[in-house]
């Protein structure tokens, strides 16, 4: 990695030390077996969301723990680091406990990474890595980090910047903007998760064409949803995904195999084409060098063959189409506002977002779910403006945006 990615940090065995990292390539030393466990480490309970565990030697500074009933401090654990946007640790951790259970992993949680700067966010993690790296012995080949929203980008960022980690699992948000942050000869897999009503789905599905032509290993995962911490089963599937991904916990691929499949017929069976023709998809892509796939293709060709399908898909399409031009024409507004808050008309946005309720009132499926994107993204930018960490906001853009807040859902 180049040198300059990261001049802010100094500490010789921080994670995010590019001289350190090419001193010692993969003998990375922050991954040595400890020969002794600290006391900390035997009391702790199993199979509990622990709230919060004190970062040693930092000041306030924790975070969230599970350890699987599984877990044995006499042999190396895999580990999922996640990362909650608020910085509630339990929070993050709530959607993987039971993948943890099946696979055997621990899950740790920030409880002080937040949306923000990312320089803050990487000291944070820096201490966090020093903690538990020093606390539990770690199976350096099956390390996951994982985050949702702002935490997502965080997440992926750190998967770049240390090239350390098997898989990342991003939940409703694609990468940082931060050129360094992107993705290019990274060996990671990489699964997206977002609900088909999340502000951020359009860039989701860019996010998946994006890695694609980069040729990193990954998927999308999508289901009935907003702009939220996945439920346990779509996390659960990003892990069934990433097993055979990443080419670990083969006892568990017929069964994995079986899941996805079943879930793929009774979405169809549902009448949910769209998320059953993507989790054909999967099967077909990501299954086949191990399993007969005659029936699934069959199932998948007869799907995306059928007049339902092809007019969700074009429904799709036009409402992805009209979201563009809504958040264009919104958010267009919407800077120019923030910049004169004084002078701005309210009428306008209220003509606005009645509009919007008509359409929404009289749309199909697809529109339905476009509209509820649109103002979630635009209350969260105007939510955003009040975040000292992302702005600095004066009383009449706070107060403009609280109007605009109000106005939304109406």
């Amino acid at each position: 990695m180049n040198k300059s990615i990261m001049p802010f940090y100094s500490k010789s065995d921080s994670i995010f030390n590019t001289g350190f990292l090419k001193s010692f390539g993969l003998a990375f030393c922050w991954l040595v077996l400890l020969p002794f466990l600290t006391f900390a480490q035997i009391t702790f309970k199993k199979g509990v969301v622990i709230d919060s565990v004190e970062v040693l030697n930092t000041t306030g500074e924790s975070f969230a723990l599970y350890l699987p009933k599984s877990f044995d401090t006499t042999k190396p654990s895999s580990i999922i680091f996640v990362f909650e946007p608020a910085a509630r640790g339990a929070v993050g951790v709530a959607p993987f406990t039971e993948a943890a259970e099946t696979y055997g992993h621990i899950i740790v949680c920030s409880n002080n990474s937040k949306n923000g700067p990312y320089e803050k966010s990487f000291q944070f993690a820096n201490t966090l890595f020093d903690h538990v790296f020093s606390t539990f012995t770690i199976n350096e080949s099956e390390m996951y980090v994982a985050g949702f929203s702002g935490g997502a980008r965080l997440a992926s960022a750190i998967a770049v910047l240390t090239d350390r980690f098997v898989g990342v699992i991003a939940c409703g948000a694609g990468l940082s903007a931060d050129p360094s942050h992107i993705p290019s000869v990274q060996s990671f897999a990489y699964v997206g998760i977002c609900g088909n009503e999340d502000m951020n789905y359009r860039e989701m599905l860019n996010n998946k064409g994006f890695l694609e032509k980069t040729g990193l290993k990954n998927t999308l995962i999508t289901y009935n949803g907003e702009h939220r911490w996945p439920p346990k089963d779509q996390i659960n599937k990003a892990f069934r995904w990433l097993s055979i991904a990443t080419d670990t916990h083969k006892e568990s691929w017929v069964t994995n195999f079986n899941a996805e499949y079943q879930e793929a017929d009774l979405l169809k069976a549902n009448n949910e084409q769209l998320l059953a023709a993507e989790n054909y998809d999967r099967l077909l892509r990501f299954y086949s060098s191990h399993f007969s796939l005659d029936t699934v293709k069959t199932s998948y060709l007869t799907l995306t063959g059928s007049k339902p399908y092809k007019t969700e898909v074009k429904a799709l399409q036009m409402a992805l189409a009209k979201e563009d031009e809504w958040s264009k024409r919104l958010f267009d507004r919407f800077n120019k506002d923030i910049q004169s808050p004084k002078s701005v008309n309210m009428s306008w946005w209220r003509k606005e977002f009645e509009k919007l309720k008509k359409l929404e009132e009289k749309g199909a499926k697809q529109q339905k779910k476009m509209i509820k994107r649109l103002r979630f993204s635009l209350f969260a930018a105007a939510y955003s403006r009040g975040n000292p960490n992302l702005y600095s906001s004066n009383n009449g853009q706070l107060e403009f945006c609280k109007k605009i807040r109000n106005l939304i859902y109406l």
